[in-house]
């Protein structure tokens, strides 16, 4: 009788680490499933401010602009969260008082370095920017833009001619 015993035992014990296998491997591929669904809006977050800050620097370069009389240069100084300054950039304007924009990719990014002044990443991620010339009224873009946009969807527009910036869901 102790045999018979001993194998439904053993056999018991076997349901129990197999239905454990499993329980922890349905755990495990929910909190995997989770964070790789969390990591992308992380990223559009992290996009979403640094939108944000690009057109506040284009809103400082306008109003440092108008302060010094409106010449063609500034040096827009950039600091960090405790106030300290970490760099100054020149800043070309044009004749409204925004920052110049070449009508080229090359030149959204250029204006990326100068506004920002961080590297087109995040967490390893390549920003592309790039040129959008939108409507031509007399030769003149009217309504042109760069979009800066990462590769897993999330984005946001800055106006060439007004500094605004435009979120763009992800998805």
């Amino acid at each position: 009788m102790s045999r018979k015993r001993a194998a439904k035992n053993g056999h018991l014990k076997m349901l129990m680490q197999v239905s454990l296998v499993f329980l922890l491997g349905g755990i495990m591929a929910t909190f995997i499933t989770r964070l790789y669904r969390v990591e992308p809006n992380m990223q559009a977050d992290l996009l979403q401010q640094l939108g944000d800050r690009m057109e506040s620097s284009a809103t400082h370069a306008y109003w440092q602009w108008r302060a010094e009389g409106q010449p063609e240069r500034i040096m827009l100084v950039h600091y960090d969260k405790q106030g300290k300054e970490t760099d100054r950039r020149p800043v070309s304007l044009s004749h409204t008082g925004l920052p110049k924009v070449e009508p080229t990719s090359e030149g959204c990014q250029r204006l990326w370095r100068m506004l920002l002044n961080v590297p087109m990443q995040i967490d390893g991620f390549r920003i592309v920017g790039e040129y959008y010339q939108g409507e031509l009224v007399n030769s003149e873009p009217l309504n042109a833009y760069c979009r800066y946009r990462l590769s897993v969807g999330a984005s946001f527009d800055y106006a060439v001619t007004s500094g605004k910036v435009t979120h763009q869901p992800a998805g």
